[in-house]
């Protein structure tokens, strides 16, 4: 059990640095169903989606446990979401 969440905690470290190098440098524009965006954004869209919910899925199933790094990456899972949302100026509440 340990192996695969130090791999969900591998690919959330990974999807974080992919962020802050997305945020702060420029890549190729693709448009995708009509919405244009930089290629790197794409495997980090896909990242932030399902990794959160293998993450809960972990917590949840393994109670037994102490899931401390579900629980980290999970944590980093929600940093980034938060620094997407800043970088993209997406208010969720008015």
């Amino acid at each position: 059990m340990t192996t695969k969440n130090k791999y969900y905690l591998l690919a959330s470290i990974l999807t974080l640095v992919l962020t802050f190098v997305a945020i702060l440098q420029t890549f190729e524009t693709v448009t995708i169903i009509g919405f244009e965006t930089e290629i790197i954004w794409i495997p980090i869209w896909i990242a932030i989606v399902i990794l959160p919910l293998l993450n809960l899925y972990e917590i949840v199933v393994h109670t037994d446990e102490i899931n401390k790094y579900s629980w980290i990456s999970l944590s980093l899972n929600i940093g980034t979401i938060l620094f997407i949302l800043r970088y993209f100026k997406i208010e969720l509440l008015p």
